[in-house]
């Protein structure tokens, strides 16, 4: 536990020396540019592996505390979607009085088949919900589909109708009919869910559709475009209540893969998908994503915390309704928020990313896309009143550490007010327990203690005199600020 440790993490690095890399200069636009992208007032929350969902909310101590801790910011219920590769390993059985059941040799092992019961929807509050297409028994889904509803109906935001289904080939799953290839996904995708309207009737809409990876090495499936323009009836996409992607990163260097201009890059895909699904007049949701699909430890640093704000907010500004940061198996999973008594660094990244949008109503993206310092703004009643600034350059922990002024330009004359993200280095992982809280993440000089997840320490926020419209911070490698405006 380190509820007992309440030292700055400031004091850790300002011992190791630095060096000014880059000065930056980027506006704040005094009135919300056409281009902003709205805002949800919940945009970004957790994505829970299906199997895994009822251990997290009844065996796992920060989970329910630290939703809470993002829910209080949000002043509104966090969204939650539930689903994951074991979704489409899941047997519903209307006998079984469990939340889940399923046998495995080691217990940080998916299981590859399960069972799960009535009691299974009785943990949903506010959720989208995953289904199995991928075994191919319409039957069993669409009667766990039609339990769910008078269960949870009103926390029931959306269904989805398998996961990833562009690896159902490769997993052998029995949906896939040959020749395996775009028609034929897109085809059976459509067939379900006229299947699902039918049985469901209403209310609608309620579909999340897609779910795709997306991973280039694996092609065979339909393009949000495609699925509206060809395989889907006028019936289905009015019963479509959104469109969806997943996105892992590829690259396994946290030095390039904490990048922002890799993080632009990474996301660039979904512009086309965002345009396609605003359209005909739906939202696009980030329905799965983390850092790495495999495991590896980079996706427990700071490193990975630095991305987790970065990508959430790339993705916001450029139109994604919705991001949800995927939960694996508990212990297992480098990328999870938490462990089974331990809060891990990633969720700082998510953590700072709430307190930036939360009340806003637009968010801006001002920075050129193409080096490795960013810099959001975010819009209340068409005004700024947040920015945020992150400098993503890797710092291993040894040597010089490099730091970045970051200048602000077209602000009011005045004070402002910011706290400061940072750790001992890109590669700081919270989940290896310390003796000293100088190898802590901390946000405005707090840190979250692993019994209950409250924010520990006396908070520090830095204030910054405005002159003739502008004002600059340094930041070091691999450090991030809220600004209030």
């Amino acid at each position: 536990m380190r509820g007992s440790l309440i030292t700055w993490m400031g004091l850790a690095i300002s011992t190791a020396s630095h060096v000014d890399a880059a000065a930056v200069t980027y506006p704040v636009p005094s009135v919300v540019p056409s281009r902003a992208a709205p805002l949800d007032r919940t945009p970004l929350g957790p994505s829970f592996e299906f199997f895994m969902w009822p251990s997290y909310m009844t065996n796992v101590t920060p989970v329910l505390q630290c939703l809470g801790q993002l829910t209080k910011v949000y002043k509104k219920t966090l969204p939650v979607r539930i689903g994951g590769t074991t979704q489409d390993r899941a047997t519903y059985d209307p006998d079984f009085k469990g939340y889940v059941g399923y046998s495995v040799a080691d217990p940080l092992d998916a299981p590859q088949t399960l069972t799960y019961g009535p009691a299974f929807f009785d943990l949903i509050h506010d959720f989208r919900l995953g289904f199995n297409r991928g075994d191919n028994n319409r039957t069993n889904t669409y009667e766990a589909v039609l339990k769910a509803k008078p269960k949870a109906l009103k926390y029931l935001w959306g269904i989805e109708l398998g996961n990833e289904p562009d690896f159902y080939l490769y997993q052998g799953k029995p949906v896939v009919v040959s020749p395996r290839n775009v028609t034929q996904e897109g085809a059976d995708a459509a067939s379900w869910a006229q299947g699902l309207i039918d049985v469901w009737e209403k209310p609608l809409p309620i579909l999340a559709a897609g779910s795709y990876a997306g991973n280039t090495e694996y092609p065979l499936y339909p393009s949000t475009q495609y699925l509206i323009s060809t395989a889907y009836s006028a019936t289905i996409r009015a019963a479509t209540k959104w469109y969806s992607g997943h996105l892992y990163a590829s690259r396994k260097n946290l030095d390039t893969e904490m990048n922002h201009n890799q993080t632009v890059s990474d996301l660039a895909v979904f512009f086309n998908k965002i345009s396609a699904a605003n359209a005909v007049g739906r939202d696009f949701i980030l329905g799965e994503t983390d850092f790495h699909s495999e495991d590896l430890v980079i996706d427990s640093t700071f490193g990975a915390a630095i991305s987790t704000l970065d990508r959430s907010l790339r993705a916001l500004s450029m139109g994604m309704h919705r991001v949800f940061y995927h939960q694996g198996t508990v212990n297992q999973a480098y990328f999870n928020w938490w462990g089974t008594d331990v809060i891990h660094t990633p969720f700082y990244g998510a953590y700072l990313a709430v307190l930036a949008v939360a009340g806003g109503d637009q968010i801006l993206e001002s920075d050129t896309g193409n080096t490795s310092y960013a810099q959001y703004v975010i819009y209340k009643k068409g005004k700024p009143v947040k920015a945020v600034l992150i400098n993503t350059d890797y710092f291993s922990g040894n040597g010089t550490r490099t730091a970045s002024s970051f200048t602000m330009t077209g602000l009011r004359d005045g004070t402002v007010r910011a706290i400061r993200m940072t750790g001992s280095s890109s590669e700081l992982r919270a989940s290896v327990v310390h003796n000293q809280p100088s190898f802590l993440p901390t946000i405005g000089g707090q840190y979250f203690s692993d019994r209950d997840c409250a924010l520990v320490g006396e908070p520090a926020a830095e204030n910054a005199r405005v002159s003739s419209g502008e004002v600059a911070f340094t930041l070091k490698a691999s450090e991030a600020m809220l600004v209030s405006l």
